[in-house]
Parts: C-alpha cells; structure tokens; sequence
C-alpha cells in the first residue's frame, strides 16, 4: 500500500467503506513477502554487520554455523568420495565375476537396486517432511497475525489451524514413512548379505573383497543421508538468524550503520522497508475500524 492508497482508504472508512477482510488479508500477505525479503537482506548483508551492536550475537552465531557447515559439506564430500569408489570397485567385481553364479548374481542385483530405490526415496521424503515443517511455521505466523488483528472466530484463523492440522498429521505421516523405510532398508541388507554369503561359497577367495564393496556402499549412503538431515538443520537455523538480522535492517533502515551494511543490497532494503510500510499502514486503517 502506498501513502496515496492509504489517504483515500481513510477517506473512504469516514464514509463508511471499510473492506476489512481485505486489509487483514493484505496485511498477512505483506507480511509474508516482508519476512522472506527480510530473510534475504540478512543472508546477503550479516557479513557486514559485526560493528552494529545489536546485532553482534546473530553475526557471531552465523559465523559458527557456517563453520559447521562447511565441515559437514566437506564429511558430504568424502562420503561420496568413498561411495563413488566402493561404486567402481563393486563394478570391477561383477565384471570379473559376471561368468560365476548368474542367478545369484541377479538376485543380488534386484535387491541392491532396491536399497538404493529406497535411499533414494528416503532422501525424497526428507526434504519433504522438512517442506511441511516450514508450510507448518508459514501458517503458525499467519493465525497469529489474523489472532493479533482480531478475527480470532472468522473464517480466516479457522482456516489457518484446519491447514495445520492437516500439515502436522502429513509431518506425523512422513516421519512414520521415514521409519518404515528404514526398516525396509535394514531387512534388505540383511537380505543382501544372506545372498553375498551364496555367492562367496561358489567364489574362493573373493568374499572379503565383495562384501566390503557392498557395505561401504551401504554406509557411505547412510552417512551422506545422516550428514545431509545436519546440514538442515544448520542451514534452518541460519535463516532464522538471517530473519532476524533482515528484521532488524528493515526497521532501522534509516540508521547510518545500517544503511553502510546494506549499502551494496540498497534495492532489497529499499523493498522490504516498503512493505513495512504498508503492513503497518494496513493494520492502522484495521484500528480505524475496530480490528
């Protein structure tokens, strides 16, 4: 909204149009462009932010997260370093032993390929569930402003927590799923092993070889999985950070040390300090009303 908008909403609310509903509804979507855009401006100015005091606790955090980050991008890195090995080593193997067993040898193929499906689907519903989590804290923000602006029994705020309940049932739903394939993936390594055995009576000599291949393919996925959930959690704890820090610039967006840490970025300070305007031009033509 801007301040001509705003002079002629309150002209109109003297004669009686208000448009309520629509205010409320202009404030919350506002409100959700201002945080994302707030999340950006911290994420592209937090490194230029050490000399404002305020905000000396979100920079120093973030610097640690990064640091935590990069050693976990890097453990990434050396799992699937050793994955792509054990990968060739494990080709190598069926190259030299494609004569031997046929049949076994596709059983262990089919249940092989399974395990790494179910990886596959695994690392699938992971970013899933995190998707969910982050619809879920969406629409948490979204009921507490309508709450806050006074639709507490309206359509609105009801909508909002039949949305969340639904949400928290499909993260319930996913997380159940999450353990179902484990299970899945347990069984079938077993499995794998029991055929691995099979083969390795009708080849002397090649099981240590066989059954090391197959198992750091097996771990190295398991850790890349593991190591990927902690960088989400890394990377989850720094947008809030950057949330915050982006808050902050917004609303001193006129500060000296705040307009030199985003002097680069002036465009995505400039825009998030304009719904910020117009978030707090909506909810006082809401107060006008009674809201």
């Amino acid at each position: 909204m801007t301040r001509t908008r705003y002079t002629i909403a309150s002209f109109l609310q003297y004669f009686g149009v208000g448009r309520k509903v629509k205010r409320l509804t202009d404030a919350s979507f506002e409100m959700h462009l201002m945080q994302d855009g707030e999340e950006i401006l911290g994420a592209y100015c937090w490194r230029n932010i050490e000399e404002i005091e305020e905000l000396s606790m979100e920079y120093w955090n973030i610097r640690r997260l990064e640091r935590e980050g990069k050693v976990i991008i890097d453990k990434v890195r050396e799992a699937e370093e050793v994955l792509s090995e054990a990968q060739m080593e494990r080709s190598g193997f069926l190259d030299r032993t494609k004569d031997t067993g046929q049949e076994l040898l596709n059983e262990r193929e089919s249940v092989f390929d399974q395990i790494e499906k179910l990886n596959r689907d695994r690392d699938d519903l992971m970013a899933s569930a995190t998707q969910t989590k982050r619809k879920y804290s969406a629409l948490k923000m979204k009921a507490k402003v309508l709450k806050e602006e006074g639709l507490d029994d309206k359509v609105g705020i009801n909508k909002c927590r039949e949305d969340l309940v639904k949400l928290k049932g499909d993260f319930t739903s996913e997380k159940d799923g999450l353990s179902e394939i484990n299970s899945r993936i347990s069984t079938l390594e077993k499995t794998l092993e029991a055929v691995q055995a099979k083969i390795n009576n009708e080849l002397e000599g090649s099981k240590g070889e066989a059954v090391e291949a197959f198992t750091r393919i097996s771990r190295s996925n398991r850790d890349i999985a593991t190591l990927k959930a902690e960088l989400g959690l890394v990377q989850d704890e720094q947008a809030s950070l950057f949330r915050d820090i982006g808050r902050f610039l917004n609303i001193n967006s006129t500060r000296s040390d705040c307009r030199m840490a985003c002097r680069k970025h002036r465009g995505v300070q400039e825009q998030t300090r304009l719904l910020y305007r117009s978030v707090e031009m909506n909810r006082k033509l809401i107060e006008k009303m009674g809201g």
